[in-house]
């Protein structure tokens, strides 16, 4: 059993207790020791200095005694010298005499150096000043007592002699006399160092004494605290171990030793003693779960607890009626009353894990409800897709057939709701792929600022129509080449432009990108700001969401089905980057698109752009209005056509009198002169301007509108607002030799392949014969396997293309086939035929670069 978090379990308390009293008696016997120590440091220290003194102050004294004594001698050898009458004894005497003055100065020699105090100094200066007096007189007296002259021997040896000899053993006294005072002096200090040591040692003693009292009453009364702890916490596990609802078994080597009431409760059994008689074996089922037998199931959990201290096991249990049951056993590595034990908490999940089965079930059925769903959107899409392609083909041919203005008029709106409805269902058919997790990033090499120029350019007009500024803001040194979906990051930057013109009235909208090179890449800002009307809070917190807008009113203001956002902000997810937004109501909003991507070296990407088509001929464009005039001037040039503009009917009367026109786009109501009158007046001009193709602006589509202008002169009319692919249309059919021109790249790269195999014309024109033969096979392949469903059959003649193509350099050729491969990859045949037809319409000639540009987009 384990303690609870924060609480100490008994065998850590009872450590606690053990070190505690263990501490307490080693820090009392230490105190002991160490008065016992220091005791008898102490007494060795004191004898020890006491027997130096005393050994040196002896050796002082003895030396002091043998030159006192060698004096004393020379004193009666002197006497016996002047008072001898035989020559002979007194050579003997005298040389005995000589004896002992070196004895005596042996002597002070020695004693000199062991001299200490400044006492002993003096005293043995005073002593040896009266040697030196001493000297010359003893030496006098033996000399004359050796020349025979005893009664002058013996007056000096009275007079001089005798007193220095008594002086200098009186020297010698005192010199003694300062030994003993020596030695009285050590033998007291030693005497109060050794009480001082006794009384220390004494305090010590009782310290040490009071010490232990204190620890042994501390002990105990923590002994009776942790005791009362040890059987609180006791009684608290024992009732932690009985009441838990879990069941809780305690085993060691030799099978179960205790088991709580939930145990019991679990196996259907009665008394504890019949479950510790129960071997492992027969709690569960003889082969558990996992295949293995019930013995070896559990001993290998045992053993990995053991081991790594926990462990956890799924069990096949069985109680004695014969019923199973589920249980996860949790078991723990621990030590009980000192001995190795495993803990088992067991729990039955028979009714948790059947509930887990049915969740899962139901998770099961809604994902494939989901998925069911998804393709069945992605399948009605497609169904879609394929009617609508015939309706935008045919409609764009019909335009370019003579046809008036109702009918033109007509068949513009009928494209113009076609294209619409075709951008809506390739916002459900993204967000489908997006939930079903099939819409696959690419990465290749673009240049980020061809694209949102590409992006600018293909507004400008209809910002015009509007009468809005719309700008781009580049850096001065954008990145040449990143690496990342240029088509998916193209797709929410026109979604994000479209909505800005859509929702702004008057003012500006801004398309601006910032680059910030960084570690991991190249961190690209692309954001869209303006002047429009704005959001609150409240719908920025759903903005994102699939089918949201802003309230009902602007679904009917504007229209929109309120998945662009949302599929713009998954496909930014989808790329590791988002999208964000910054609104104030009436004030406009600002969203932007982070991206990380990394720069790049390889080739770029061609993106997809709109066919590009020039007419030629001079335009004289007649109206009052300045914002109609810009966008009829940016979408004539655009065109490749020149022009030239007048303000009212008067002025474009006077124009026409001094130059040539190909045609006249007229607008209808003018103040002064309306476009009725001054198309009267130009056909009844003396010159050949009054032949010149008129074509009547006018935002009245009224039934009798058409009949007016025919009958004024006018040879057709657009209704006003038009389309730029509308007044293409219309210019295309009434210019003089009005050819469209589209900028097409040629099937293969000839000057590249001639580069690559100079002086060899003949390979050139070979390779180019055999791959036009082998790309009409394959592209037989290609349509019979997409018409039959055929994925892998589709995807392998696709790639088997894509190679031929890069290696004859037929860029167009690869692209296409290479979009194919990755259609039949995903199982889309309707975009794969979509894309087959117009490789088909390239490897051709594309003879209908405008058809070529709708099946690309659909």
């Amino acid at each position: 059993m384990t303690a609870p978090p924060g609480r100490r379990a008994p065998a850590y308390t009872l450590r606690g207790l053990q070190f505690n009293v263990g501490l307490g008696f080693a820090v009392a016997l230490l105190l002991m020791l160490a008065v016992i120590a220091l005791g008898v440091t102490q007494m060795s220290r004191l004898n020890s200095e006491l027997a130096n003194v005393v050994q040196v102050n002896n050796v002082k004294t003895r030396l002091a005694s043998h030159m006192r004594n060698a004096i004393r001698d020379r004193q009666m050898l002197m006497s016996n010298i002047v008072v001898s009458i035989d020559p002979w004894e007194k050579d003997a005497l005298f040389m005995q005499f000589q004896e002992y003055g070196e004895r005596y100065s042996k002597d002070r020699r020695q004693l000199g150096s062991m001299l200490s105090t400044m006492d002993e100094k003096l005293l043995m200066d005073e002593l040896d000043a009266i040697t030196a007096i001493n000297q010359p007189v003893m030496f006098s007296v033996v000399e004359a007592a050796l020349d025979e002259n005893n009664y002058g021997a013996l007056t000096l040896l009275q007079e001089e002699a005798i007193p220095l000899q008594n002086r200098l053993v009186e020297a010698l006294d005192n010199m003694n006399t300062l030994q003993r005072k020596a030695n009285e002096a050590a033998l007291g200090k030693t005497f109060a160092a050794y009480q001082a040591t006794r009384n220390l040692m004494l305090l010590l003693a009782i310290f040490a004494t009071l010490l232990a009292t204190l620890v042994a009453v501390l002990v105990g009364r923590r002994m009776v605290t942790q005791t009362r702890q040890l059987d609180t916490e006791k009684q608290k596990f024992q009732t932690l171990f009985e009441t838990n609802s879990d069941a809780v078994v305690i085993l060691e080597d030799r099978g179960f030793t205790d088991c709580n009431p939930a145990t019991l409760s679990l196996f259907g059994m009665d008394s504890v003693d019949a479950f510790l008689r129960t071997p492992i074996s027969q709690l569960g089922t003889p082969i558990q779960a996992n295949g293995m037998k019930a013995s070896d199931h559990a001993q290998q959990a045992i053993q990995q607890a053991r081991s790594q201290g926990h462990a956890v096991m799924d069990w096949e249990g069985r109680r004695q009626d014969g019923s199973v049951f589920t249980a996860e056993i949790a078991l723990h590595a621990m030590q009980l009353e000192g001995k190795p034990v495993i803990q088992a908490i067991m729990r039955d999940v028979s009714e948790r894990r059947a509930a887990e089965a049915t969740k899962e079930a139901a998770r099961e059925a809604a994902l494939q409800m989901a998925r069911a769903k998804s393709e069945f959107v992605a399948n009605v899409s497609h169904e879609i897709r394929t009617p609508m392609h015939g309706i935008l083909g045919m409609s764009g041919l019909l335009l370019k057939t003579p046809l008036d203005g109702r009918q033109r008029e007509y068949v513009s709106t009928l494209k113009s709701s076609a294209e619409n409805l075709l951008t809506i269902i390739n916002d459900i058919l993204d967000f489908s792929k997006i939930e079903a997790g099939k819409l696959a990033i690419e990465q290749i090499a673009f240049s980020p600022a061809d694209l949102v120029q590409g992006v600018a350019a293909l507004f400008q007009g209809r910002a015009l129509e509007k009468n809005l500024r719309l700008t781009l803001s580049l850096p001065d040194s954008p990145p040449p080449a990143l690496l990342g979906d240029p088509t998916r990051i193209r797709q929410i930057l026109l979604n994000l432009v479209d909505n800005a013109i859509k929702f702004t009235d008057q003012g500006e909208v801004e398309l601006r990108a910032h680059f910030e090179p960084d570690a991991d890449g190249i961190g690209c800002q692309f954001r869209v700001r303006d002047s429009g009307i704005g959001m609150s809070e409240e719908t920025l917190s759903h903005l994102f969401q699939a089918f949201s807008q802003a309230d009902s009113s602007t679904t009917r203001r504007y229209g929109g089905t309120g998945l662009g956002l949302a599929v713009s902000s998954q496909l930014a997810e989808l790329m590791g980057g988002q999208l964000t937004v910054v609104s104030d109501p009436g004030k406009g909003s600002t969203f932007t698109l982070s991206l990380m991507l990394p720069a790049s070296t390889m080739p770029l990407a061609e993106l997809p752009s709109p066919p590009e088509i020039l007419l030629q001929g001079r335009i004289l464009v007649v109206e009052d209005h300045p914002v109609n005039q810009k966008v009829l001037a940016h979408q004539l040039h655009e065109m490749g056509l020149q022009y030239a503009v007048a303000s009212s009917g008067r002025q474009a009367l006077d124009i026409l009198a001094v130059d040539d026109f190909d045609l006249a786009l007229m607008d209808w109501q003018m103040p002064e002169m309306d476009g009725l009158e001054t198309t009267r007046q130009i056909r009844q001009l003396p010159t050949a301007a009054r032949h010149i193709p008129i074509l009547a602006l006018t935002a009245n589509a009224g039934s009798g509108f058409r009949e007016a202008c025919l009958a004024a002169g006018a040879n057709d009319y657009l209704s006003k607002p038009y389309t730029e692919a509308a007044l293409t249309t219309l210019l295309m059919q009434w210019l003089p030799q009005a050819v469209p021109s589209t900028t097409q790249r040629p099937l293969l790269d000839l000057p590249a392949l001639h580069a690559r195999y100079p002086g060899n014309p003949g390979l050139v024109q070979e390779l180019e014969a055999v791959f036009n033969s082998t790309t009409e096979a394959s592209l037989a392949v290609l349509k019979r396997a997409i018409t039959q469903g055929e994925a892998e059959s589709c995807r392998r003649e696709a790639h088997a293309l894509r190679g031929a193509a890069a290696s004859v350099m037929a860029t167009a050729v690869q692209e296409g086939a290479t979009r194919i491969e990755a259609l039949a990859q995903e199982g889309d045949f309707e975009a794969a035929a979509a894309e087959l037809a117009v490789l088909e319409n390239i490897f051709r000639g594309a003879s209908d670069p405008a058809l070529t540009h709708v099946l690309r987009r659909a």
